[in-house]
């Protein structure tokens, strides 16, 4: 009885999580529109990978009632490095440069979509690092034991030692981002305040930032009281049917829930409609406080010459004027 709920249980989460994430790809693919969503984009894949290893190795190992000693160990580290090691990492240092990101568009810096393309470059080599350390020395990976329903490293201190060093480098990622949100939610609740633009500009940039802010907050929560039920809370009972809750199934449940909270933060594009009404009600409400040679606000690091402006109008009808430029998104 309990493996048939667990393997419904798994089943179901592991279906949602895939086909949700999947589609998030898909849609922030279409349109990126600056750092903290090319972030987005490369979060969906951690969490795909989670999801589709439970999905499409646990379930059928777990539903054929196979041992440990009869699943192929090479393809089960390889799926546990993947998932349990590169994925995971990958997914934890994504949030911690979601939570730069909101914190230097808050303090004004500008970081374009080419440094976050970077960004991505660099946490893909870590996570293929974390993979390849679990997969090049003799049992020293992270695999699924069907025994006992659980993802757990193989009985080495070589194993043991590499289960250490993620969870201290987790442990690491979360200091940052939770010191950088504190920093962000004192600018932007305590602290922040625009000169020289609309008011309809100042609450419309001020949504958006509390939007992605909160999103970012949350994100990094999933993944802290993932790390505490495994790490603590399922210590606190031997039971298998606890321990398979606070680590297999908080495990894949995170990954699923992670893609729900972007897509709730992001249930759909905004419509060119839309955009173009905010640029003509900023150009009928504001004139144009920026008196340098150029006008930058709103075009990312793309320097838009001030004569191809109407008149003493907003900045923001660069927009309009120059629509392939890529924009900044804050």
């Amino acid at each position: 009885m309990f493996v048939s709920i667990y393997v419904l249980s798994i089943l179901l989460v592991g279906v949602i999580g895939v086909l949700v994430n999947v589609y998030l790809f898909w849609r922030f693919s279409k349109d990126r529109g600056g750092g903290f969503m090319t972030y987005c984009l490369a979060k969906t894949v951690p969490n795909t990978i989670v999801c589709s290893a439970f999905l499409f190795w646990v379930v059928p190992i777990t539903a054929l009632s196979l041992d440990y000693n009869h699943v192929p160990r090479m393809i089960n580290v390889f799926v546990g490095q993947v998932a349990g090691f590169g994925a995971y990492i990958a997914g934890a240092i994504l949030e911690m440069f979601m939570a730069i990101n909101r914190c230097s568009v808050i303090y004004g810096s500008r970081n374009n979509f080419e440094n976050a393309n970077y960004v991505v470059t660099f946490v893909c080599v870590v996570s293929m690092v974390f993979v390849l350390l679990g997969l090049i020395p003799t049992s020293c990976g992270f695999v699924f034991d069907p025994e006992c329903f659980l993802w757990r490293p193989e009985e080495t201190e070589c194993a043991a030692l590499m289960e250490d060093i993620m969870f201290y480098t987790i442990c690491a990622t979360f200091v940052v981002s939770n010191t950088l949100n504190v920093i962000t939610f004192l600018k932007l609740f305590c602290f922040g305040k625009v000169e020289g633009i609309s008011n309809y500009e100042i609450v419309r940039r001020r949504k958006r930032r509390i939007q992605f802010f909160a999103q970012s907050v949350i994100q990094n929560c999933l993944h802290m009281i993932d790390m505490i039920n495994f790490n603590f809370i399922s210590n606190l009972n031997d039971a298998t049917w606890f321990k398979f809750i606070f680590t297999s199934q908080s495990l894949l449940t995170i990954h699923a829930l992670d893609g729900f909270v972007m897509l709730i933060f992001h249930p759909k594009p905004e419509s060119k409609s839309k955009i173009n009404s905010t640029i003509n009600r900023d150009v009928r409400v504001s004139g144009c406080p920026f008196h340098d040679s150029y006008c930058i606000l709103l075009c990312g690091s793309s320097q838009v010459p001030k004569s191809s402006v109407i008149g003493d109008t907003c900045p923001i009808v660069c927009l309009s004027v120059y629509p392939n430029v890529p924009r900044y998104s804050d």
